[in-house]
């Protein structure tokens, strides 16, 4: 037997009178981490269907198949990747439910992204100052954007991670250079 799509599994957790224990999050029109409501703005498509299969959730075992749990809709939940590898891997359904149950909410894919910017910001403390020494020239929110987006071009990824901190930080950096060298150039 074959794993079922992740909309069926979505569909019969919905309709489950356990779906409060094992999917708390679980809103059929908008896919989402089963166990921290993690989601992310660009699953959305046309239909709930298109929308599920499309999310970058992982199917994750109640009792793993390694213990004997079957590979049926009522032993898989839909769970992020950091839920699915921290998740319990026992016999027992309920340790699964006791884990869920204290597991915090994350906000979405975005929003997480966003913070990451502000974390490296931080670290970067030259980025702000270059930022604050051209706030009030004319066209400056366009120059960083266009800026940071020409360097992330030249930026790599990790695999499944996308940009790592260390990249962000590196980026906003190289960014504060290159807007200090344009001032120094125009001062001189």
């Amino acid at each position: 037997m074959s794993m079922p799509s992740k909309w069926l599994i979505a569909k019969f957790w919905a309709e489950s009178p356990k779906n409060d224990q094992f999917a708390p999050y679980l809103q059929l029109d908008e896919p989402c981490c089963f166990a921290c409501g993690w989601f992310s703005e660009h699953w959305k498509k046309p239909t709930p269907q298109a929308s599920w299969q499309r999310a970058a959730l992982e199917r994750a075992h109640i009792v793993p198949r390694s213990l004997g749990g079957p590979d049926g809709a009522d032993n898989l939940l839909l769970l992020c990747r950091p839920c699915h590898e921290e998740s319990p891997d026992w016999s027992d359904p309920e340790q699964m439910a006791r884990w869920i149950a204290t597991r915090e909410e994350r906000p979405s894919k975005e929003v997480e992204t966003f913070v990451s910017w502000l974390a490296a910001a931080e670290k970067a403390a030259e980025f702000k100052e270059a930022i604050a020494s051209i706030a009030t020239a004319p066209g400056a929110n366009e120059h960083v954007m266009e800026l940071l987006q020409s360097l992330l071009g030249q930026a790599g990824t990790h695999f499944g991670v996308g940009f790592s901190q260390g990249t962000r930080e590196a980026v906003l950096r190289a960014a504060a250079r290159e807007i200090q060298s344009g001032a120094d150039g125009q001062r001189g």
